[in-house]
């Protein structure tokens, strides 16, 4: 794997580390497959127990490859293989995974991987933010409101576009705790080996059962990526990825459809 480092911190714990730090650990096609790739891997490993994500370098993941997604090859068209996560916002790797989050959090890095995490830990300096709307596009929704966040929190993080810093992402229960930056992946560590300690049957099992309880209706997820699918073909969103590109203001045509 190119995009993806996979390894063992021990014989219960494995470590997926996203691994294109030069672009801020953002999420392309390939990127995407090799993370499927390797939670395949650790779901077929009976001795792994619990399998944290991280990131490599000043990032946990800065969002969509905008450059690949301009090219009409990002996250939305992305394939989902068995044990990704699945248009509930929910894995089908039932053993618990923990985030250790590094730096900027944002867009496809906070749906696709921190909110689909069990626990999450992030450090001090740690960014979050969906800035799809910046961009001339959607955020996912249905997976933050399954997530129990306060509308107020999760309205000022979609309709700005604006990141939050850690504390108020654990103010706003988005996260189980901040600690210092040198510290975050031993923390997970630290969480993980709490969870490992008990009986893997009965971790995996408690996760299924806690995990159905928050599915959401096929309705409304097919009523959601309709609407990311309309949303990412408007002219607004071809200039919101070029002005991203060209580090320019965008200028928004309000009658684009």
């Amino acid at each position: 794997m190119d995009f993806i480092r996979y390894e063992h911190h021990s014989e219960h714990i494995a470590i997926v580390t996203l691994n294109r730090p030069d672009r801020l650990n953002a999420f392309g096609a390939q990127m995407r497959g090799e993370f499927d790739e390797a939670l395949q891997i650790a779901g077929g490993d009976e001795a792994v127990r619990v399998v944290i994500v991280t990131g490599a370098g000043r990032a946990f993941c800065a969002g969509a490859d905008v450059k690949e997604w301009a090219g009409g090859t990002g996250p939305l068209e992305a394939p989902h293989a068995p044990g990704a996560l699945n248009e509930h916002g929910t894995t089908d790797l039932i053993k618990p995974m923990v985030a250790a989050i590094n730096g900027y959090c944002l867009g496809a890095g906070l749906n696709l991987v921190a909110t689909r995490c069990d626990i999450r830990i992030a450090g001090e300096s740690a960014q979050f933010g969906m800035p799809e709307v910046a961009r001339g596009t959607i955020s996912r929704t249905v997976p933050f409101a399954l997530e129990g966040l306060s509308r107020a929190f999760l309205s000022e993080l979609l309709y700005t576009g604006d990141n939050v810093s850690a504390a108020r992402a654990l103010q706003g229960g988005l996260i189980n705790a901040v600690v210092p930056d040198d510290e975050v992946l031993l923390a997970a560590i630290r969480m993980a080996e709490r969870i490992a300690r008990h009986p893997p049957t009965a971790v995996q099992a408690t996760k299924l059962n806690y995990l159905k309880t928050f599915e959401a209706t096929a309705a409304a997820v097919v009523w959601e990526q309709r609407l990311r699918e309309r949303a990412s073909t408007t002219a607004d969103t071809r200039e919101g990825m070029r002005a991203f590109i060209e580090r320019r203001p965008p200028t928004w045509d309000d009658n684009a459809g």
